[in-house]
């Protein structure tokens, strides 16, 4: 995952982007390849 410079997430690779929680103020941004 790359950020742009204003903060917005994409993928690098093509694959499904899967946003998780990890606690109340934490998250977690994965992406799983086709």
């Amino acid at each position: 995952v790359g950020m742009g410079k204003d903060h917005t997430l994409f993928a690098l690779i093509d694959g499904t982007v899967k946003y998780e929680r990890l606690g109340k103020d934490k998250k977690k941004v994965s992406v799983y390849a086709k």
